[in-house]
């Protein structure tokens, strides 16, 4: 097999880590090789790729901390760079000839065939065919055709809508090439013209300077490279499901008419629409014709399906329901049209909730099945972002500490900022969440503000980040355990008097058993934020001992309490936890089978969890549940909501591949741990659609 090489950046970066022996930040990456913070995440998910493809694991990203590579991984890193012919010119990974070749495609007015795509990726016929392949699959599931004729080579062919919101897709990965100068046959390609390029992208900035606003980074280059493709191709935009006359009424529209006058009167309604839709909020835009019943229903059934990924409930599932309806409302305008937005949170998301990301990302596969339209990570994330903040421990005692929360950036930030404040200690009662300008009528009853931007106020105001970070918990935790309420709290007996006190009749395992039962007790935010790098897996919780090989149950009742014995012997669940999960079954039917001979058994909590757990029971005969049947049946005990979203996102890729449960089927008992970790370990940095 022919391996595709590192450049010598990502060599380079490789090199430092292993060389380093402590936990490297990105922002020391980004420092020391001169890159954007952005290149230095595009270069780790490029090294990722690579690693896969070679069968080692990944590079993990730690919560606030940064990049550590373990000793097994440096060895067998630098064993396969001593090995590796790197040359001194940047290569593309695969992903990064694919989404060239769709941009290509999209943007050229010249017949396209295979040589040209092997010329600008530097290639030879058979990897650009090969690339082919995986590029005519990746537009089909946007309604687009990958098309071939003799005299007029690839096209692409499809509604000019979607293919421009293709192109923006694939396109926007790619701007940390042209930042860093890192394509070859950069003047070859038919969306680079570097004089009309920045021509456009100083006609864009003029007038992000006139509309007194800021677009997400890399919007407006995005936008001038699509501006170049418009003026080359010159096709006919559909706008007849649009109420133009609204757009044509904006500031915005005004200034593309002013500055972009030689183009089609559709086309300055086009690009006023990428302006208007570059913002989160999009004020001006009668939102009429989007049919709120319809998205509520796909909210719903995103819900519906990120608890069944995630094997729990949650307690107000409208709520969060209406709260990700009201994000897609303005979303779904931007998806449409092919208006591309970034996140400003995305890389604090993606190292902070990678388990919760990628569970989403696999939830929303319903928002992109019922568009038929590209759903950006950046989108993801804001929906990653309201599942998390439902997922924090919400249940505390009568709260003493009164906290507002100021966060103008948005419902998504603001649900995931309040669910973590919350989850700090149980004294913290949240008021309200409010702007800056909404802060007068809580002053009198708040103890203290916590804020993401600066505020005035004659209460205390702790300034932390959307995404608070250790530093930010502590400041906050620091606060309520100085007020005089926490001592009301807890009589004012602190924890060292109770010990001193325990001393005296508990000694020895017992004693540092119930100080650490005790600690938890009196400093609840020491538990359940669980940082990436530690989080729970599958192999941590799945052992030898966990798994049966049975040849056929007596019923699909008689498998659960099969397949159940190893949590029931090392007590990690209770004996009334196996009702539960039966009970479930009998009311609300084979929802447990969660695909093809997979079944997932599990209940709350409440219903007898002792501990974290999960067992395996793999049977030769199909267990029957009603129209259903499954070989592999697992059970998970979860503890809470949040510890196992670790485990179910090593399960969810075990059970995407269909050869591979075949093989767990009939594979012996002492293979079935190495299979199952031999695919987590293919798996990459999550992403939505490459």
């Amino acid at each position: 097999m022919n391996y595709w090489q590192l450049d010598t950046r990502c060599v380079a970066i490789l090199r430092y880590l292993t060389e380093s022996n402590d936990t490297v930040t990105v922002q020391e990456l980004s420092r020391f090789f001169n890159i954007s913070v952005r290149s230095v995440y595009y270069d780790i998910n490029k090294i990722n790729d690579w690693l896969v493809m070679l069968e080692v694991p990944t590079l993990l990203i730690e919560r606030n901390r940064g990049i550590y590579v373990t000793s097994i991984q440096s060895e067998k890193i630098r064993e396969l760079l001593k090995n590796s012919d790197n040359t001194g010119y940047y290569v593309l990974s695969p992903k990064e000839r694919q989404r060239i070749h769709i941009c290509t495609l999209l943007s050229s007015v010249e017949p396209v065939y295979v040589e040209t795509l092997s010329t600008l990726c530097d290639i030879s016929r058979n990897t650009t065919f090969n690339d082919l392949k995986i590029v005519r699959e990746k537009i089909a599931r946007y309604g687009l055709e990958l098309d071939y004729e003799t005299s007029q080579g690839y096209k692409i062919k499809g509604p000019l809508m979607q293919q421009r919101a293709v192109f923006m897709y694939y396109f926007t990965p790619l701007i940390p090439l042209f930042e860093n100068n890192q394509l070859a046959a950069i003047d070859q390609l038919p969306f680079y013209d570097q004089e009309k390029v920045k021509m456009t992208l100083d006609l864009l900035k003029r007038i992000e300077e006139k509309l007194d606003t800021n677009y997400v980074e890399g919007m407006s280059l995005s936008l001038a490279f699509l501006i170049t493709v418009i003026r080359k191709r010159q096709g006919q935009i559909d706008l007849t499901d649009i109420d133009t006359e609204d757009i044509v009424s904006t500031k915005e529209f005004a200034m593309v008419e002013t500055h972009f006058d030689s183009i089609p009167r559709s086309e300055q309604i086009y690009i006023a629409m990428h302006l208007l839709g570059s913002r989160v909020q999009i004020q001006s835009v009668n939102q009429a014709k989007i049919q709120k019943p319809f998205i509520l229903e796909i909210a719903m059934e995103m819900v519906r399906e990120f608890e069944r990924l995630a094997c729990l409930e949650f307690e107000d599932r409208d709520r969060l329901s209406n709260l990700i309806a009201n994000h897609l409302a303005m979303s779904i305008y931007r998806y449409r049209y092919g208006i591309q937005i970034g996140n400003p949170l995305m890389n604090d998301i993606l190292t902070s909730y990678p388990d919760l990301f990628d569970l989403t990302v696999q939830a929303s596969r319903v928002l992109k099945d019922r568009l038929r339209m590209p759903i950006p990570d950046s989108e993801v994330a804001y929906i990653t972002m309201h599942f998390g903040g439902f997922l924090q421990n919400n249940v505390r005692r009568d709260g003493e500490s009164s906290v507002l929360i100021v966060c103008p950036n948005g419902i998504s930030t603001a649900t995931i900022l309040r669910g973590e404040i919350e989850s700090l200690h149980p004294n913290l009662k949240i008021l309200d969440i409010v702007g800056v300008d909404g802060i007068g009528p809580y002053l009198q009853y708040c103890d203290f503000i916590v804020s993401t931007v600066d505020v005035n106020a004659p209460v205390p105001v702790i300034k932390v980040r959307p995404i608070i970070t250790e530093d930010d918990r502590v400041r906050i935790l620091s606060r309520v355990v100085n007020s005089a309420h926490v001592h009301k709290f807890s009589g004012g007996v602190n924890l060292e008097s109770v010990l001193s006190v325990v001393s005296n009749y508990i000694h020895g395992d017992a004693y540092v058993k119930l100080k650490a039962d005790l600690d938890h007790l009196y400093n609840p935010s020491r538990s359940g934020d669980v940082a990436p790098s530690s989080s729970v897996r599958l192999e941590d919780v799945l052992t030898q001992d966990r798994i049966r090989i049975v040849d056929k149950t007596e019923g699909w009742e008689d498998a659960i309490l099969q397949a159940a014995q190893p949590l029931l012997r090392t007590h990690t669940i209770l004996p009334g936890y196996v009702d539960a999960m039966i009970q479930r079954v009998r009311q609300y039917g084979p929802y447990i089978v969660i695909g093809p001979q997979i079944a997932l058994a599990h209940a709350m909590p409440k219903d007898g969890v002792v501990s974290l757990g999960m067992s395996l029971m793999i049977s030769r005969t199909p267990i029957a549940f009603q129209d259903k049947t499954a070989t592999l049946l697992f059970v998970l005990a979860p503890v809470d909501k949040i510890s196992h979203l670790g485990i179910m996102k090593d399960l969810m890729t075990v059970i995407s591949d269909p050869a591979l449960v075949d093989r767990l089927t009939h594979a012996p008992h002492g293979e079935i741990i190495a299979l199952m970790k031999s695919a987590i370990v293919q798996k990459g940095l999550p992403t939505y659609d490459d």
